[in-house]
This record gives C-alpha cells, sequence and structure tokens, in this order.
C-alpha cells in the first residue's frame, strides 16, 4: 500500500512481485464516478492480490491479478460492489448467448474507457497500468461443446468458476482445459463477498462462466459462497479482477 500503481507495475513487469509482496496483501483504491445509475463518490476499498504470474502460459508473464475489494488493508470484510442496477446485469435480456465475450458486462461494464463503464471510476494511475489478460471462456453461452470455450482479451474480467472453485459444477468443464484455480482462493480463502453499503448482509457475486444448465443464467457465488445459476438480467454483486 505504500508503493504507487506505477511502482507496483515496474516491478510486477520486471517479474518480482512474489518476492516483494505476498497473496493476499492490499492496496487502496478510492473510486469516484458513476457506474450505470450508481455514483460513487470518494468510496474506499482495497483491492488484493490473487495470483503472481497465474496461468502465465496462456494469460500472459510478468503480471499481478488482483481483485476487489475489501474493507481495509489488513484484516477487512471482502465485499462486492452491490446494487449497481443494470451496469452489474450480465445482459439486459434474459440470455447467456454470446456467453462472456458478447455480454453487456463485458462490453460495456469491464471495460477502461466507455461513459458508465468501471474504468472510468479508478484513480488515473491505476488506469494508466492496467495490462489486458487472456481469458478462456465458453462464449457460446448454453453449450457443454469443447469449441465453446475461446479467448478473450480483457482489462477487467469477472472470475470464473474454476478460477474460484477449482471445479466445475454449473459451467462448461471445458473451461477448466485453459485456466488455473487462483492462488488466493486455493489457499482456502473466504469466497462469501458481502455488500459494499452493509457489510453485515452477504450477496451473491458474479462469474463470467456462463450456465450449462440453462440458456438464461450465468453462474454466481451464493450467500453460502457455493456456485449457482442466476439469470443474466438479475442483479449481482460486482468483484472484479484485473492484472497490473
Amino acid at each position: 500500500n505504500d508503493c504507487t500503481w506505477e511502482e507496483i507495475s515496474d516491478i510486477s513487469t520486471a517479474g518480482e512481485g512474489a518476492n516483494y509482496w505476498a497473496i493476499g496483501d492490499c492496496k487502496e483504491v478510492v473510486l469516484n464516478g458513476s457506474i450505470g445509475e450508481t455514483t460513487l463518490s470518494n468510496f474506499s476499498m482495497y483491492a488484493f492480490i490473487i495470483g503472481f504470474d497465474h496461468n502465465s502460459s496462456i494469460e500472459g508473464a510478468k503480471r499481478i491479478h488482483f481483485q476487489l475489494g475489501k474493507t481495509a488493508l489488513s484484516g477487512g470484510t471482502d465485499i462486492c460492489l452491490y446494487d449497481l442496477g443494470g451496469s452489474v446485469y450480465m445482459n439486459y435480456e434474459r440470455t447467456n448467448a454470446g456467453g462472456w465475450e458478447k455480454s453487456k458486462m463485458r462490453t460495456r461494464t469491464c471495460i477502461l474507457y466507455y461513459p458508465g463503464s468501471f474504468g472510468e471510476t479508478i484513480p488515473a494511475e491505476l488506469r494508466n497500468v492496467i495490462r489486458n489478460v487472456r481469458k478462456y471462456t465458453n462464449n457460446t453461452g448454453y453449450s457443454s461443446s469443447s469449441s465453446a470455450v475461446t479467448v478473450t482479451s480483457d482489462d477487467f474480467f469477472l472470475l470464473s468458476e474454476y478460477e474460484v472453485f477449482g471445479n466445475i459444477t454449473k459451467s462448461n468443464s471445458y473451461e477448466a482445459n485453459y485456466q488455473q484455480q487462483y492462488a488466493y482462493y486455493s489457499a482456502g480463502n473466504n469466497k462469501i463477498k458481502y455488500r459494499h453499503d452493509n457489510t453485515d448482509r452477504s450477496f451473491y457475486w458474479g462469474l463470467r462462466s456462463p450456465s450449462v444448465a440453462s440458456n438464461t443464467a450465468f453462474v454466481v457465488v451464493d450467500g453460502d459462497g457455493e456456485p449457482i445459476g442466476l439469470t443474466a438480467d438479475s442483479n449481482r454483486g460486482f468483484a472484479p479482477g484485473f492484472c497490473v
């Protein structure tokens, strides 16, 4: 937290991140601006490290992977941004057609530069060092086929079912061929997240994996920390990942 994002980026690019920090270490991020219908004003939360050079042969080497967020630098509550309206729907209609690649969440919310996107709310010093990451996901939708799993290049991303749980019960099983569980979650850390506006209440948070059992749903992590399907046009907690 004492380093600037530029310093963190330099250390990451040198491949030295794991020599300086540990999984779970945090850095404050102050959000300002509108995401869809919701305006955040000097809202402080903490990004935490979920992996060093995670799945680097596929996703890109010399990257530190982070996720938002926690409420404190140490010992904070795991939170997701809650009640952001249509900006955190996976799609405006009840369909998972096109999967992650074509979803409104990816094309409108999880990008750096778009009015009403999440990227518009983060500090410029962080925005300047965000690095694209290659993510494989079921980009067809309602499909259990291996050919449905293809690559995208992402600024911000939702985690997949396999990246959180290390196994697949609700999504396309072939995603596991191109993914790894994040070190933060494989270490047994908490999967339950709480509302950013009320940390006494857990809330389901969104994943990018389409449900394999329905043409209407994407997978979320429920209030008990388990994967379930949720229709694409439903509100969900927002806990994006990104790389520096």
